[in-house]
């Protein structure tokens, strides 16, 4: 966090962690995670970009080669920002820290875009996302056999009471970006799996929201703001049609309102921070388009 307040999207708001693509780190150590932040992990292990891995100069671990390859780039100059934003706490709303940048990669120089969020990355094809340059994310989420999808709307506006409510959330969230080992340990808590079972669940979102005051169980509003951050969305459509489809739904969303999430489960995830800031696009889809995306996805 920076003096005046505002959140930076790097590890660090000054000193040697504060490195960004247009100020690379000059040595490998600063993505070395198991020692900068410690208490995320289970073991001192050499976290490189946060997973169990390997920078020896035989072989490159390949579940941390994009981001190995992403910042060799960047220290040659390769790389072109889209969009960088600080995280700011406003009255009435809370915006997260978040860059964006494009570079050329693998064989056939595929255009890709990275996001940063405090340590944590998603790579991702910018044919994917293609208002990501305005600065808006295309969404998915599978709903699996339903055939609807509820997104809570305030369209009535905000008593005084859920105004309070509304803010507290927000507190819950500046907090949980305050800090760039927090919110590291906070994007992963609510995700335990096979990929992520190194981690150490000391810390999540819910014991921010009682250190902050936010009692979402005792109003209806801070139940709806709860489970919508609850909910993942994958920035990519096959994924939402074959793992968690066959039904899903599209939406957008500023690319300051999201907290990236399953870092390691290469499913692309983020979670939305202000539910009101999300526009459906389409909420049913017949299962004819998912048996489509399969076939198409089996014969790549």
């Amino acid at each position: 966090m920076k003096s005046d307040g505002t959140l930076v999207p790097w590890l660090a708001a000054q000193g040697p962690l504060a490195y960004s693509p247009e100020n690379p780190p000059g040595s490998t150590y600063f993505f070395q995670y198991g020692w900068l932040m410690p208490d995320v992990y289970r073991d001192k292990r050499h976290y490189y970009f946060g997973t169990p891995s390997s920078l020896s100069r035989r072989e490159v671990d390949w579940s941390i080669e994009p981001f190995v390859d992403f910042w060799a780039k960047a220290r040659v100059g390769a790389v072109a920002r889209i969009y960088v934003r600080e995280g700011e706490r406003h009255v009435d709303l809370f915006t997260s820290p978040i860059a964006c940048y494009s570079y050329k990669t693998g064989l056939e120089n595929r255009d890709t875009c990275v996001l940063i969020q405090h340590g944590s990355y998603l790579t991702i094809d910018v044919a994917e996302q293609p208002f990501i340059k305005d600065g808006l994310l295309v969404l998915f989420r599978g709903v699996g056999e339903k055939r609807s999808f509820f997104w809570p709307s305030w369209d009535g506006g905000l008593s005084p009471d859920e105004s309070a409510v509304l803010q507290r959330y927000f507190d819950v969230q500046r907090r949980a970006f305050s800090d760039s080992e927090v919110s590291f340990q906070v994007a992963h808590a609510g995700v335990y799996r096979c990929e992520t079972g190194f981690l150490e669940w000391k810390l999540s979102w819910r014991d921010l929201a009682r250190e902050v005051g936010f009692e979402p169980e005792k109003t209806s509003l801070g139940r709806q703001l709860t489970s919508a951050y609850q909910q993942s969305f994958t920035l990519l459509e096959v994924t939402a049609a074959w793992k968690f489809g066959p039904n899903y739904v599209k939406c957008t969303t500023p690319l300051n309102n999201v907290r990236i999430t399953s870092f390691f489960a290469g499913e692309s995830e983020v979670r939305i921070i202000d539910p009101r800031k999300v526009e459906v696009l389409a909420r049913r889809l017949d299962t004819s388009a998912y048996r489509t995306l399969c076939r198409k996805d089996a014969s790549q």
